[in-house]
């Protein structure tokens, strides 16, 4: 259909003024022409540099906001281990299958567990502090589990993770090793237990919750895996223990390694006494305490494997479920460098 213009006329001012009106033209696409390229570069740069600085004034605000930086998000487990740049497809942080105490895994496989208890008391950070003793801590054992490629659960005291923090965090980004709550200060929790220093009943739980927000803070995990210094525990300290949904986790094959200095018998008290399913307890802490444990370590790896036992962690032995990680913001920022 033709469209026609319309016009029409008029004086002003002594002059004629014609207006012509046209039917408006259909508009597919709208296109500003900048006079000159140079003038369209500017625009560009002027308007990138007005995002760019809006984006840094937010990030600057927000992530130096300690509200922000601590708060807690979930991970998918394969993001998290990426960015830990380890891929930890076996590391498992657990819900229980049953209430109770464990003292082995399933009899159907050959499979075990070593565990290692890392213990600190008062008494322990005042020898290190008085340089009576030089170390708790057996890196030679740690060592030793590397070159062998062996795994592991490390039991670790709440004091010990104190006083041995980046230890604790290199220990967790290692994916041969799981690490667990061994209480805060390595009390006896009943009775007469290996001269421990009985804990007071109000202060039980004082000692489970202060090593798990410990253990969370290093691995991001809430931990699932409890053990008893000693293995001393009465029936209402198990109730605590569950409560606070851990598993209380013992052993049925104890090397016997503290204050031995007869290799051969802690080989022998491990090798000749494990089987199917068996939880291996050991300890981490070195001379004075410990002294030949990481010399007795490769001798108990060659004949387990000789028979041909397979070693997992503890979660792993158990077939416990695992969930997904919880990373404060600041602890994402810090893989992300």
């Amino acid at each position: 259909m033709t469209q026609i213009r319309k016009s029409s006329s008029f004086n002003l001012f002594g002059y004629k003024v014609q207006v012509i009106i046209s039917p408006p033209k259909k508009v597919n696409n709208y296109k500003f022409n900048f006079p000159s390229p140079h003038a369209r570069n500017l625009f560009a740069f002027a308007a990138t540099l007005f995002f760019v600085t809006v984006f840094a004034h937010w990030a600057v605000n927000t992530l130096t906001n300690d509200a922000y930086l601590t708060k807690e998000i979930n991970l998918p487990k394969s993001v998290y281990y990426s960015l830990l740049g380890q891929k930890k497809e076996n590391k498992k942080i657990v819900e229980p299958k049953a209430d109770g105490i464990v003292f082995h895994g399933p009899r159907t496989h050959k499979k075990v567990a070593l565990t290692f208890d890392a213990d600190m008391t008062p008494q322990m950070l005042k020898d290190l502090s008085s340089g009576t003793v030089e170390s708790y801590y057996d890196r030679n054992l740690i060592d030793i589990l590397n070159q062998t490629n062996t795994k592991a659960t490390l039991f670790l005291s709440g004091m010990w993770i104190e006083h041995y923090g980046s230890v604790a965090r290199e220990l967790h980004s290692n994916p041969l090793f799981e690490l667990a709550n061994h209480t805060y200060s390595h009390p006896g929790f009943t009775g007469v237990c290996y001269g421990l220093t009985l804990v007071e009943e109000l202060r039980k739980v004082h000692e489970l919750e202060k090593t798990q927000k410990l253990l969370k803070a290093v691995t991001g995990f809430d931990n699932k895996l409890f053990r008893f210094p000693g293995g001393c525990f009465s029936s209402p300290d198990l109730d605590l223990v569950t409560k606070t949904g851990q598993v209380a986790i013992q052993w049925d094959v104890a090397g016997q390694d503290g204050f031995n200095s007869d290799t051969q018998n802690i080989v022998s008290n491990v090798v000749d006494n494990a089987k199917n399913g068996s939880i291996i307890v050991m300890h981490m802490n070195g001379y004075p305490n410990e002294p030949v444990t990481s010399q007795a370590l490769p001798l108990i790896i060659t004949s387990l494997r000789e028979r041909g036992f397979e070693f997992v962690t503890v979660s792993e032995l158990l077939d416990m479920k695992p969930t997904n990680p919880v990373v404060r913001i600041n602890q994402l920022l810090s893989y992300l460098k």
